[in-house]
């Protein structure tokens, strides 16, 4: 009888206030945007006085109070605490809603509004990313529904939240911008489509925005049938990028990066090419000898490698490998 007078007098207090108040119990305090499941919010636990984070599920998802409930009571373990999960739910009307604690910090779609950050501090950020799925993915276990709106950046770490969201439900509550093609064409997710999000998540540290943009059929068309337009930097990554994501965005599930191992080694020589460690057009301009074959520069090495195939590319990459390592590089 006690909490359900306050919680009366607290929905007398809100409407007089103006607040928003969740489940009569959670006030809002700032709305963090929407993603494809619904909106993302601030809001104060007002039984434990804590601040927490709701994922209030949109219109598409009403009537799911069960699956949300067996989705958050579920015991889980990803193997890597920076996977948040949440540890409350409820129902406000018709929409079902998660609770997750509290991360002092900001979503990446807040970052990317902000301004694109500098290569070196996306490419530790991806590194983060990438290390934080692959535990799950070596156990086959997919996110489901990967999209900057839930990726947290808190004092230099990741979080990533709504793991396993996507299968609870059935479908995938991502935004369609950063959905692989075989989601789209109603395949369950896997780790391949996974890293496809991620590549997109990628293009847009990079460009600005995901790689199709404009209206839902545009972009559904887009991840679909389209050839991955050409990436333009705005910010100051490395132009072997270019090639990376074409890798990373094959329309074809098995001629992508294998697993988060390969795109995060690949991904790491790219940084090591960019860092100085070695460079393909220095290589080519100075490290040659008189009658030795010069490889081309940077600029012309992409358009030539998007001629290859996967293997062609990752066989070339080898190759170059072995170049560098006999010169003593």
């Amino acid at each position: 009888m006690r909490r359900l007078l306050d919680a009366i007098g607290l929905a007398r207090q809100a409407r007089e206030s103006g607040d928003r108040i969740i489940a009569h119990r959670y006030r809002v305090i700032e709305s963090l945007g929407t993603c494809g499941a619904g909106e993302r919010l601030i809001a104060e636990d007002e039984a434990s006085e804590q601040q927490v984070l709701l994922l209030v599920l949109g219109p598409a998802f009403a009537g799911r109070e069960a699956v949300v409930r067996r989705y958050v009571e579920q015991p889980r373990d990803y193997g890597d605490p920076r996977i948040v999960l949440p540890h409350a739910w409820g129902v406000d009307g018709d929409r079902a809603f998660t609770v997750t604690r509290w991360i002092d910090g900001e979503p990446l779609t807040q970052l990317i509004g902000r301004g694109l950050p500098p290569w070196s501090e996306t490419f530790e950020l991806l590194e983060d990313l990438a290390d934080i799925l692959s535990v799950p993915h070596q156990q086959r276990l997919a996110h489901g529904s990967l999209e900057p709106g839930r990726i947290f950046l808190s004092h230099g770490t990741a979080w990533i939240l709504d793991f396993g969201l996507a299968a609870a439900l059935g479908r995938s509550p991502a935004s369609p911008a950063y959905v692989a093609p075989e989601i789209l064409a109603g395949r369950s997710p896997n780790h391949l489509s996974d890293l496809y999000s991620l590549a997109v998540i990628i293009w847009e540290l990079v460009s600005g925005a995901p790689p199709f943009t404009g209206s839902l059929g545009e972009i559904v068309d887009g991840h679909r049938n389209r050839p991955v337009p050409e990436l333009v930097r705005r910010s100051n990554a490395p132009p072997e990028l270019e090639v990376f994501l074409d890798i990373a965005l094959a329309k074809l599930p098995d001629e992508r990066f294998a697993n988060t191992l390969e795109l995060l080694e690949t991904l790491r020589g790219i940084q090591a090419s960019s860092s100085g460690v070695w460079s393909l057009s220095a290589l080519s301009a100075a490290d040659s000898t008189p009658g030795e074959p010069v490889l081309p520069p940077t600029t012309e090495l992409g358009a030539m490698l998007r001629s290859f195939s996967v293997i062609e590319l990752r066989a070339t990459r080898d190759l170059i490998d072995q170049l560098l390592a006999a010169r003593g590089g």
